[in-house]
């Protein structure tokens, strides 16, 4: 049982380990997306600029073409950073599974001991009893 027990505290460990870089990867990601909205705000602020006229109109164009080239690399991280995090959480579930399944056998194991422990206990009890019984009857024994 003690090496049950060892592997169940290796698991939860690595479960542990699994989690933390899945809650690493969900906050690059959300990072990252943070990123693609604060450029999608400042591409409606510049547009809305460069129609109110001045000298935004002459720079419009050359801050579209960068922002688009940024947007793309942007999204190109987003991808990256989706199947990374997919990747985590299914490491997480299977980290989880596998932990369940040490924990089920444990448990199992422990509710056989006790019913045999039981057993046990309840033959002694009716051996006890058999033999009370035998001597108030005037049996002996």
């Amino acid at each position: 049982m003690k090496a049950l027990s060892t592997l169940i505290r290796l698991h939860n460990h690595q479960l542990d380990d699994k989690r933390r870089a899945l809650a690493e990867a969900e906050r690059r990601l959300a990072n990252a997306k943070a990123q693609r909205t604060a450029l999608d705000e400042e591409l409606v602020a510049e547009k809305r600029h460069a129609a109110e006229g001045g000298e935004g109109v002459y720079t419009y164009g050359a801050y579209l073409q960068a922002a688009k080239r940024r947007r793309e690399a942007i999204d190109a991280g987003i991808a990256v950073l989706e199947k990374a995090a997919g990747e985590a959480r299914d490491a997480v579930a299977e980290a989880f599974a596998e932990l369940k399944k040490y924990e089920i056998t444990k448990a199992n194991r422990e509710r056989r001991e006790q019913e045999e422990a039981n057993r046990i206990e309840q033959n002694l009890l009716d051996e006890m009893g058999l033999a009370m019984h035998r001597r108030n009857s005037g049996e002996g024994g």
